[in-house]
């Protein structure tokens, strides 16, 4: 069962950020720009009970999860989709990595399943989306980032998989991206060309020596 959780005032953030004066600017417009994401989305987001995980439900129905404590059982993030885009252009779930994802053949959806840490969070008081978001900044500031190409932030999930939001939804039509990579899906025998829904494209990154390059990935952008 899901329990809703009214988001933080503006005097929460105010403190909250007050918290992370540790943070560089990225870590700390990064929590800013998160809580307009979840302002935005605020019907669509929920602390689901039985895994302590927030869910954020993009308005096509994939979910971003994150957990209010790290040292929980199950994944500390989690990305559910509709399977079908991908089983429709070539998926054989058997030959994707079972550590990594997880398909459901009853509801069809397909699962990625991510691990960044054990740390405890500890709360004053029944947490928010917000804090919890925090406190992984706090923590594991190394997997926040700024896309600068798309002027977004983003949460590095691991093994190419990304979450991202505007940095300025008033200026950007993209508010809300999951970013996938493709060559997992690819040797599994997706074609490319014919997944629906997802946008198959090169997205300019920079590389470990600071250098723009391009890469492949399969991305579901939102306008909020």
């Amino acid at each position: 069962m899901k329990t809703k959780h009214l988001l933080a005032p503006a005097l929460a953030l105010a403190l909250l950020l007050a918290g992370c004066s540790a943070l560089d600017v990225v870590g700390k417009t990064a929590v800013r720009t998160f809580r307009v994401l979840l302002d935005k989305s605020s019907g669509n987001v929920a602390l689901e009970a039985a895994t302590n995980r927030w869910v954020l439900s993009s308005p096509g129905g994939e979910r971003f999860e994150w957990s209010a404590d790290f040292s929980g059982d199950g994944p500390d993030f989690r990305l559910t989709l509709d399977a079908t885009p991908y089983l429709r252009a070539g998926l054989d779930p058997a030959r994707l990595q079972p550590e990594r994802y997880r398909y459901d053949p009853l509801t069809k959806t397909l699962s990625l399943q991510f691990e960044i840490g054990g740390e405890k969070f500890s709360y004053s008081a029944s947490p928010s989306p917000l804090e919890t978001f925090t406190r992984i900044v706090q923590k594991h500031r190394a997997i926040i980032g700024y896309h600068e190409a798309l002027d977004h932030y983003g949460i590095a999930l691991g093994d190419g998989n990304m979450f991202e939001w505007a940095k300025d939804m008033g200026r950007n039509d993209k508010d809300l991206v999951f970013v996938l990579n493709p060559e997992p899906l690819v040797q599994a025998g997706v074609d490319p060309a014919r997944v629906a829904d997802w946008v198959f494209t090169k997205v300019p990154v920079k590389d470990e020596k600071g250098q723009a390059v391009e890469v492949d990935k399969f991305v579901r952008p939102y306008n909020l």
